[in-house]
């Protein structure tokens, strides 16, 4: 079952499961997101490095990018430079995957026309292609998205696997709801999000599951016996 980040931060800080946070744990709510969110980039990054396909719980959604077109003076390096559109904010960085970026689909918002990839180095050369040389493409340079040889548009899809899944707060879709709250669905699997669990407490809280599983059957036998 899909967990929000406000709930993995609640397992974590509650290791007993008990139901009510301990007064001995002290660290902040943000800090133990920093820790999800980095033990999450190390597991994408193991899962990636074994030549796995990218399951579909890892990938966010920007749907709503908002482009603005350059000045001739800003892209003089970039070909056809009349006809270049950039994101008005840079991009959440995304997990590297045979070194390359996890951007994974570019497209208009309502997802009938999509671009191709091409790097800042291959663009230059893209336009005096015969035959593909008017075709859209994007390329990410300094986190932004740029897009050439393409009429005015305002707004792009962009969908990725990104290193930090909060930064996507900071972006809307189309009716101007946040792409990525505290309480949206943590772009993780099942299994990814015990194991994440399970390693901040242990390494980072030096907590190990199986000892707050003795801690819980301990307060449940406590109970059981006041009782009786």
């Amino acid at each position: 079952m899909a967990k929000t980040l406000n709930e993995l931060v609640y397992d974590i800080k509650n290791p007993a499961n008990g139901g009510v946070q301990s007064d001995d744990v002290t660290t902040s709510d943000r800090q133990v997101a920093y820790w999800i969110n980095d033990t999450r980039d190390m597991l994408t990054g193991q899962l990636f490095a074994k030549g796995k396909s990218v399951p579909d719980t890892l990938i966010q959604h920007l749907e709503c990018v908002e482009l603005e077109c350059l000045d001739p003076a800003e892209c003089c390096e970039i070909s056809s430079c009349l006809r270049v559109l950039r994101s008005t904010q840079k991009l959440p960085r995304t997990i590297q995957r045979n070194d390359r970026n996890t951007i994974l689909s570019v497209a208009s918002p309502d997802k009938t026309t999509g671009f191709t990839e091409t790097t800042y180095i291959r663009q230059r050369s893209n336009a005096h292609n015969r035959y593909t040389g008017s075709k859209p493409r994007w390329f990410i340079k300094n986190d932004y998205l740029y897009i050439t040889n393409i009429k005015v548009l305002e707004y792009v899809s962009v969908s990725g696997v990104f290193e930090d899944p909060t930064e996507a707060i900071m972006f809307t879709d189309c009716d101007g709801h946040p792409c990525f709250t505290w309480d949206s669905d943590y772009p993780v699997t099942g299994s990814m999000g015990r194991m994440i669990t399970s390693i901040v407490l242990k390494e980072r809280m030096g907590i190990s599951m199986s000892a707050t599983n003795d801690e819980n059957n301990d307060m449940r036998d406590s109970t059981k016996q006041n009782k009786e």
